[in-house]
């Protein structure tokens, strides 16, 4: 995975954390934990370490999945904060300051919740192409 599609990745999961922040307050219960790529097994990036749920090789360049905990949101390379979330439509459209272990990085991200368990990314370059993330039952 190339580092521009691992900060995008990561992105999302911070997109779920920005609904804390206002906007759809309501739905962070609902992404709270793990996320994974559809199309990715949950058992093959995420494991659990006590009560926790934890990335099997966080530095894994194919690693696909976004931890939530309360405010943090992790992906492989980097970690994201909302600076700022507006609602769009059926979308939502958070502004995003992530850090990897060199770079930081100010980003727009759009997502939609579909339900509880499945939420839409969606490419900055494209209003119809996006990937799906399903939560992970850990």
């Amino acid at each position: 995975m190339t580092g521009r599609m691992s900060k995008v990745a990561l992105l999302s999961s911070v997109i779920s954390l920005c609904m804390a922040t206002g906007v759809m307050a309501a739905t962070i219960k609902e992404l709270q934990g793990a996320w994974t790529m559809d199309g990715t097994k949950c058992e093959d990036t995420f494991t659990k370490k006590g009560k926790s749920t934890v990335f099997k090789d966080r530095t894994a360049s194919t690693s696909t999945g976004l931890l939530v905990t309360g405010s943090k949101v992790a992906g492989p390379n980097a970690i994201c904060t909302t600076r700022s979330v507006r609602k769009q439509k059926d979308r939502v459209s958070a502004n995003l300051s992530c850090v990897d272990s060199m770079i930081q990085n100010d980003m727009t991200v759009t997502f939609k919740i579909v339900d509880a368990k499945t939420f839409q990314r969606y490419d900055p370059f494209g209003d119809n192409m996006y990937v799906t993330y399903q939560k992970c039952d850990m």
